[in-house]
């Protein structure tokens, strides 16, 4: 059950639909998204309900082709991702626009293996016009209208949580955002955690465990960098460097993106290695005391 983010990520290929856990700046599996780049994967559909600047640098590395999304940014440091805007305006990528529970809708009709849900939200609006996807249906018991929601079926799932166990077992301290959906309605789970403990942890809160059939733990302490965790804050001097390259980036200046991505994502070749290349000290300031 345990691997590294190499071995957890081998059997993904181009074109698969990869659902990204986290939520805007907070809890986003970084190890991971910053793998999957590495490995070159193309094509992809991301399914990112409230998605940060994880998502926007997966369109900048030129691995998505699809984003199935209510949000995709960092509130004030980057109102919209500026990549995933450049990208969406000049048709480089398809956006599948959804509302934050018509997402959660679409993840609980996967898990339990229906083809759609219905959702009372968004009824006389015009989502349905600009998204075909949700169908206008009637409540064959009381009459009223309703939006039926497309099952949001995943390959794999990449989540964030504090603890696990080697045999998957997974316990979020802090908020899980929609991090349980996404791998309910996932064919594998890779569950990026601070620290791996043994069962005998596990067992001792076992309100708190989640377990899926098919669950890979990653070791990555600090693992959210440049996002927040359970023992980091987010790095926002960090997120402005990327934020400065990626919007250049859109105006047709690519060399400052393309030195972050080089310096941040194939230099090092390990967590660890990332780690050293954002430096201690740095990472020592982001630390949550008390």
């Amino acid at each position: 059950m345990i691997r590294s983010p190499d071995e957890a990520l081998e059997g993904i290929v181009d074109g698969a639909v990869i659902g990204v856990g986290g939520s805007i700046t907070a809890g986003h599996p970084m190890a991971l998204v910053r793998q999957v780049i590495r490995r070159g994967l193309r094509d992809l559909t991301l399914v990112a309900p409230t998605a940060g600047l994880d998502v926007d640098l997966l369109i900048s590395a030129g691995c998505a082709r699809t984003v199935v999304t209510s949000y995709v940014g960092a509130e004030g440091l980057a109102p919209i991702g500026p990549s995933f805007r450049a990208a969406v305006e000049s048709g480089a990528i398809e956006v599948d626009e959804l509302d934050e529970a018509h997402c959660a809708m679409g993840l609980r009709a996967a898990a339990q293996r229906l083809p759609f849900l219905p959702w009372r939200g968004g009824v006389g609006t015009s989502l349905p016009k600009l998204n075909p996807r949700l169908k206008e249906v009637t409540d064959p018991f009381r009459g009223e209208p309703l939006l039926a929601v497309p099952a949001l079926k995943l390959d794999v799932a990449l989540v964030y949580a504090e603890i696990a166990d080697p045999h998957g077992n997974v316990q979020h301290v802090g908020t899980s955002h929609m991090d349980p959906l996404l791998a309910g309605a996932s064919d594998l789970v890779v569950a990026q955690v601070e620290r791996i403990v043994s069962n005998e942890r596990i067992r001792r809160e076992p309100a708190r465990t989640r377990f899926w059939p098919w669950t890979l733990v990653v070791e990555a302490p600090w693992g959210t960098h440049p996002y927040s965790g359970t023992s980091i804050v987010a790095d926002e001097g960090h997120l402005g460097v990327y934020v400065a390259a990626a919007e250049a980036a859109a105006r047709g200046e690519r060399k400052g993106l393309e030195e972050y991505v080089r310096r941040y994502v194939h230099t090092p070749q390990t967590h660890l290695d990332y780690l050293e290349q954002v430096g201690i000290r740095r990472i020592a300031s982001l630390l949550i005391r008390g």
